[in-house]
């Protein structure tokens, strides 16, 4: 009897079990995790500014202060010899971010989230404008579309005219969704803190940058389009003051520090590798200017010898001399190691300042293509530039021999490329659309007598776009850093 209970019993537990087993479900969700990204556009936007804007940080210091010589190698220095070679990392690092951003373009127009969208615009224009500007003709208008309805696994390259008619198109797109009321607001934005009119003042400030590259290559165009700009303020807000500046200020702590600090782990042997250039401290030197005491460190030796002073690097010298030149490591200036190395965030990721703005509108107007006062808006760029950096303004500066206004492009350009320190690759750029700083030479052991333009598509595209690479080398000429891009006249 007893054992016919414990049977029973035990058959009712086995029911039971098996009953209980219906209902038992297990989740491997996790609950901190969004589950359908489409809710959750906030997750790329922040993905997409942070890899962008880290990845534009690290080129501005190890590949653009070169180029622009702002800065100059003592050792390693085949970069600075131009052998520039196809920099894949960033074409990669930028095509993936795009990729990021279209997808949440494509989120923000099926959910009508007009904020989100104009946002992605701006940031794939401002990579799009990099990347043409770097390497002329790339895949753009069928970019990042392999998991499209139609998916595009070979895309075509785009010539750099098209590419250019295509961002000012963009980019003026954004400000009319920015314009409109009742906007969603948007989360994850490290940049502006969502804050959507800041984003519409730099979609039309960075319009005036992609516009005044065309100077050479298409004047009237460019300026139609900064004359429409500057006389619609209401229409084109642009940026007004340093407040409106795009420079991200990173976290005190790695892994969101600035990446080439000590605490994001960036060696200071490879910090000290690189030394303020001659190029910048003679045009620094030239005006007596301020601001070379802040970019940079007195040479040890100088210290020393309780006299100091900073002196330069020159661009382009061969291993070996370069480590011994002006008597070595010593002898030659570092950037300001506490502020741009020691402390993990005081150095912002720069895309666009309002001191470069100013100066885009004081050459519009020395041109004559705005009725303005070209003085004034220059004056107002080197003293943005001045507070940007923290550093007092000498109360005659703007009166000194080669920075008073003289009405010459030279005297805006010069300063416009202190201004343009460490910001990607541009001091680089408006040296090849200007030739100023006239000063910029190739040294005395590069690869190459004339200055390059471009870098060499990567060699990942011969083998997996190799008839679309090839349309583009036989449209814009051989794949060499020495082939001018198309506004480079």
């Amino acid at each position: 009897m007893i054992m016919s209970k414990f049977i029973k019993f035990a058959c009712l537990l086995c029911l039971t079990g098996f009953m209980a087993c219906d209902d038992f479900s297990v989740s491997n969700d996790n609950p901190d995790v969004a589950l359908n990204i489409d809710n959750n556009p906030e997750l790329l936007l922040t993905n997409v500014e942070a890899n962008a804007i880290r990845r534009a940080v690290g080129d501005a210091w190890s590949e653009g202060n070169l180029m622009a010589q702002y800065g100059a190698r003592i050792v390693f220095t085949s970069f600075d010899l131009f052998d520039w070679g196809d920099q894949a990392g960033t074409w990669e690092t930028y095509y993936l971010a795009i990729r990021d951003a279209q997808v949440l373009e494509d989120i923000a127009v099926n959910n009508e989230l007009d904020s989100y969208e104009a946002v992605s615009i701006i940031l794939q224009s401002w990579m799009f404008h990099i990347m043409t500007d770097m390497w002329g003709d790339i895949p753009y208008s069928e970019a990042a579309q392999a998991k499209s309805e139609d998916p595009i696994y070979a895309p075509a390259y785009d010539n750099q005219q098209d590419i250019y008619t295509g961002l000012l198109a963009e980019l003026k797109t954004a400000n009319e969704l920015l314009s409109g009321s009742d906007l969603p607001a948007i989360k994850g934005d490290i940049l502006y803190d969502g804050d959507l009119d800041k984003w519409r003042k730099f979609a039309n400030s960075l319009r005036l940058r992609i516009a005044l590259r065309l100077s050479e290559a298409q004047p009237s165009l460019a300026e139609s389009i900064i004359a429409e700009i500057y006389n619609n303020p209401s229409t084109y807000p642009i940026f007004a003051s340093n407040a409106d500046n795009a420079a991200l200020t990173f976290l005190s702590s790695n892994p969101n520090a600035h990446p080439v600090t000590e605490e994001s782990v960036y060696r200071v042997g490879s910090y000290n590798e690189y030394r303020i250039s001659e190029t910048l401290v003679g045009l620094l030197e030239s005006f007596s200017d301020p601001r070379l005491d802040f970019l940079a460190d007195p040479t040890a030796n100088s210290v020393d010898q309780g006299a100091p002073r900073i002196e330069g690097m020159q661009n382009g010298i061969v291993d070996g001399p370069a480590y011994e030149y002006k008597g070595g490591d010593a002898f030659l200036s570092k950037f300001n190691i506490n502020y741009f190395y020691f402390q993990a965030n005081t150095n912002q990721g720069r895309l666009m300042l309002y001191s470069e703005v100013a100066f885009i509108l004081a050459e519009a107007a020395q041109r004559g293509w705005i009725s303005a006062d070209a003085k004034s808006l220059y004056e107002a760029g080197v003293e943005a530039n001045f507070d940007y950096w923290g550093v007092e303004l000498p109360a005659d500066y703007l009166s000194r021999s080669g920075v008073a206004y003289d009405g010459q492009l030279e005297t805006i350009i010069n300063q416009k490329y202190i201004a343009l320190f460490y910001t990607d690759y541009q001091g680089f750029v408006e040296f090849k659309r200007t030739g100023y700083p006239s000063t910029i030479q190739p040294g005395p052991d590069a690869f190459y007598n004339t200055y390059p333009s471009r870098f060499e598509y990567p060699s990942k595209e011969g083998a997996l776009n190799e008839t679309n690479r090839q349309a583009a080398i036989s449209r814009q000429g051989p794949d060499e850093i020495t082939t001018k891009v198309w506004w480079e006249k």
